[in-house]
């Protein structure tokens, strides 16, 4: 399955776009008129077994942003978000014993939770962060996403382990909008403008904090039901999900085909057969998160050419240059 092919298929969870459509009136958007001709009603969206495509869910997320210009919409959503807006995967992350452990959770079940972002969990001894980067490159929706997923994660991490939770720092790859003092007041820590990711940080002592919460058994039985789901899956949508993460973890040093297998504990043979199911190589997957990565970057008027080849592993310029002309058929400087 292919780029293209996944941007189609209906396959996302609706926990967002549900959201949306119940906020959307407090916004003074009528919520009918953002499903309209996208192939699915509001009611639709309160059923469980309900899915869409990501060109369905964008489209309606992009009919929002033009009815409210101006407005921090996605920030308004997150922050009104519950962690019960998540599904079972909410239920997971409440029943574990401590934040590291519910972080690491969400994170691994982020497309049963409906994240229209791709999401990574990055830690030092100092500091723990989680990254979120485009699954397809539709910019103009992009600073929506991030302000939903961030608003989210707070109330979230506030749900598991209180109030007097607040983030060390917030980095953000967009300039400083006009509202820029709603961050301010929301998540009361230095924010950065301009920057070459999207991070939600933390003082790394956050992970060892227990959870009030926790239940042993309780967490056992949602584990078992979200594993039911996500094992009809692993051949699919999953498993090209698993490598795109392990490759995104050091894209200027990129793993071979067999240190992929090796982390996803199958044999190389193996993991090249289930690849040539899905129809699919693992370069072409590796070039699509290189090209989703310059994309990304050239929006960062800060970041030369070069320094764009070096984040997405090219030594040379001029062999990037010439791999992102096959890939989009125009050179960087032109697409920028």
């Amino acid at each position: 399955m292919d780029d293209n092919s996944r941007y189609t298929t209906a396959n996302l969870q609706v926990y967002l776009l549900r959201c949306l459509a119940g906020m959307s009136k407090d916004f003074g958007i009528s919520p009918d008129r953002l499903c309209q001709g996208l192939g699915f009603e509001v009611a639709d969206l309160s059923n469980p077994e309900c899915r869409v495509s990501f060109r369905q869910a964008s489209s309606m997320i992009r009919r929002a942003i033009e009815t409210a210009p101006g407005r921090a919409l996605g920030l308004d959503i997150g922050i009104n978000e519950t962690i019960g807006s998540i599904g079972l995967v909410g239920y997971a992350m409440l029943t574990s014993p401590t934040l590291g452990e519910a972080v690491s959770l969400g994170i691994s079940m982020q497309n049963h939770a409906g994240s229209m972002l791709l999401l990574d969990l990055h830690q030092t001894p100092s500091t723990a962060s989680v990254s979120a980067t485009s699954r397809y490159h539709e910019p103009d929706i992009l600073l929506f996403l991030v302000e939903e997923a961030f608003g989210n994660f707070l109330k979230i991490v506030h749900a598991l382990v209180g109030d007097d939770f607040r983030p060390s720092k917030i980095d953000l790859s967009f300039p400083k909008p006009a509202y820029s003092e709603q961050y301010d007041r929301i998540f009361r820590c230095p924010i950065r403008y301009e920057q070459k990711d999207n991070l939600f940080s933390c003082d790394a002592t956050w992970l060892a904090r227990p959870i009030a919460t926790y239940d042993p058994l309780s967490h056992r039985q949602v584990l078992e039901i979200l594993q039911i789901t996500k094992s009809q899956e692993i051949n699919g949508p999953d498993l090209l999900e698993s490598i795109e993460r392990i490759v995104r973890r050091d894209l200027q040093q990129a793993p071979t085909l067999a240190e992929v297998a090796n982390q996803l504990c199958m044999s190389d043979r193996t993991l090249r057969r289930r690849l040539a199911d899905s129809g699919i190589s693992y370069q072409v997957i590796l070039d699509n998160i290189r090209k989703k990565r310059a994309l990304t970057l050239l929006t960062n008027a800060r970041l030369s050419i070069e320094e764009i080849a070096y984040e997405v592993g090219f030594s040379d310029s001029h062999n990037f240059r010439r791999a992102f002309r096959r890939w989009t058929g125009h050179g960087p400087s032109e697409v920028r």
